[in-house]
């Protein structure tokens, strides 16, 4: 198996939060690199928090590299996720949708992005083309 480098790595991308806290009577911010256990810094600022975890996350990935550790990637989302759920569940869910007129795909999507606040981009309108 081919080792990875540390620029390999680096090209990668892993999901960075940003989280705001409170100290001692002050804010601070706090970043986080998701996917690398305990890779994570603090700044005065959002700015400086993300402009350090980028230190951080070099330092983390240099350290178990050298280490000889696994080192995880970022999940690559397909779009697809299979959902057990009771049938009851599954007969509501498909009655509802029926009910207006979209597929169960569909309302099950649009019910999950309005749960956590996913807001669809608006739909450009094209300008009509007149022929001459």
């Amino acid at each position: 198996m081919e080792k990875k480098s540390l620029e390999y790595y680096l090209g990668l991308p892993y999901t960075i939060t940003l989280k705001r806290g409170t100290g001692d009577g002050k804010e601070y911010w706090m970043a986080r690199v998701v996917e690398l256990p305990h890779c994570m810094t603090h700044g005065a600022t959002p700015g400086e928090a993300l402009r350090d975890i980028e230190d951080a996350k070099r330092e983390w990935l240099k350290s178990n590299l050298d280490a000889g550790l696994t080192i995880p990637e970022p999940t690559r989302f397909t779009g697809q996720y299979h959902l057990r759920m009771p049938p009851s569940l599954h007969e509501a869910l498909a009655l509802k949708s029926e009910s207006e007129d979209v597929s169960l795909n569909q309302f099950m999507i649009t019910a999950l992005a309005r749960a956590v606040g996913y807001a669809e981009r608006p739909v450009k309108k094209r300008k009509a083309v007149s022929k001459k």
